[in-house]
């Protein structure tokens, strides 16, 4: 009796040829084999374009495929201007490796199946055409993932830069993972004073610079017909953060102990955080962000907060100091949780698993500096390239 079973293949960007309009000509089907069996048969295969759940250089490649025995792999070749050469994958887990051709050329994909007997079905050509662009990332939200800076109290600070952004560094995390030709674009479209509704529908930034909807820059820069990456970090500037930790800085500046300081905490935390009756738009402003980058085709990674206590605002004080430790976490623990209901099951949640953020002094504080962005973007990569 023939079994008939249908495989989904996740096809790694790597290997691609193209041999002619349609393809290297397909091998003769047999009759009978000399112990009765037969060859395996493989009746369709295509290739779908890259989805938002294929990890990066993969894209989905569905088979139709029987054998009277049981097919144990499938071979394929990518085929350009000459034959590709062949290789295997596993039935259970099968994917097929791009990494050694171009983007943005043409190729054509042939598969065969494999029985348990090693017979093998004619070649097929599953799909043939142009390899998509490179992966594109994307880095939005507000002054963290901005790159905000600002050295002194007094003049204008740099409110986007895409170098000192943990963009760069996710970028070149990617880009040293992946063959040079398929080196990931990066553009930065995150601003400082951005709440999650002002991500939706666009606002003015502290640098007094307007800008639309971050979502609808990002669809108009997503090209989907490759692997996009959207990474976030939003939500503070849509709760009273940013007034606790500037009163709570005035508290410890005028206290004289470290009693002091941990009572001012719990008062800052207790009594002015307020996130209750922010809590629901939170969850709904999220939501609606990552509804919204759906249709960039797009993986995307929220990424939370780091902790802010022992860090200094100034080489000799430190605002905010592990006798905070405590109601610190416990706030930001609280945001995280809100957040992430807003956006469960549509984004991969990015934990700050570290204590140790360098941020800027002065007037930059407590954004992070050059080394603290650099810990934020090898956090970030970690599970960009875990999901990758």
């Amino acid at each position: 009796m023939k079994r008939r079973t249908t495989f989904v293949i996740g096809c790694v960007l790597g290997l691609m040829a193209f041999a002619g309009p349609a393809g290297a000509p397909a091998e003769a089907s047999a009759g009978p084999l000399p112990d009765g069996d037969q060859r395996p048969v493989v009746v369709s295969a295509e290739l779908a374009r890259p989805g938002r759940d294929d990890r990066i250089l993969e894209a989905a490649l569905e088979i139709d495929a029987y054998d009277n025995a049981g097919i144990v792999r499938y071979e394929y070749r990518w085929n350009g201007a000459t034959l590709g050469t062949v290789h295997s994958t596993d039935a259970r887990h099968p994917t097929v490796s791009y990494r050694p051709v171009s983007p943005s050329s043409r190729y054509a994909l042939q598969v065969r199946a494999v029985d348990t007997e090693g017979w093998r079905s004619p070649w097929i050509t599953a799909w043939q055409g142009t390899t998509p662009p490179p992966p594109q990332v994307i880095v939005m939200g507000d002054s963290v993932a901005s790159g905000y800076s600002k050295r002194w109290f007094t003049g204008r600070a740099n409110c986007r830069d895409d170098e000192l952004s943990y963009g760069a560094t996710l970028r070149a995390v990617l880009a040293e993972a992946l063959p040079d030709r398929w080196s990931p674009t990066y553009t930065n479209i995150a601003w400082p004073g951005a709440d999650l509704g002002a991500i939706v529908a666009g606002g003015v930034d502290t640098c007094g610079v307007r800008h639309q909807s971050q979502i609808e820059t990002a669809k108009d820069l997503a090209d989907p017909s490759t692997w996009n990456v959207v990474v976030v970090t939003a939500g503070i500037n849509s709760t009273n953060w940013v007034d606790v930790v500037a009163g709570l800085t005035r508290d410890t500046a005028l206290s004289i102990s470290d009693r002091g300081d941990a009572a001012a905490c719990r008062r800052a935390v207790g009594e002015r955080w307020d996130l209750d009756h922010r809590r629901s738009t939170i969850v709904r402003d999220a939501g609606a962000i990552v509804d919204g980058l759906a249709e960039t085709n797009a993986d995307v990674f929220w990424t939370g907060y780091y902790g802010i206590d022992r860090t200094r605002l100034a080489p000799v004080w430190m605002p905010i100091g592990a006798e905070c430790i405590q109601e610190m976490a416990l706030a930001l623990d609280d945001l995280h949780r809100t957040l992430r209901r807003g956006v469960a099951g549509r984004a991969t949640w990015v934990e700050v698993d570290v204590a140790d953020v360098s941020t800027q002094p002065w007037a930059g504080w407590p954004h992070p500096d050059a080394a603290g962005h650099r810990t934020l973007g090898n956090i970030v990569a970690r599970a960009v390239t875990g999901r990758a």
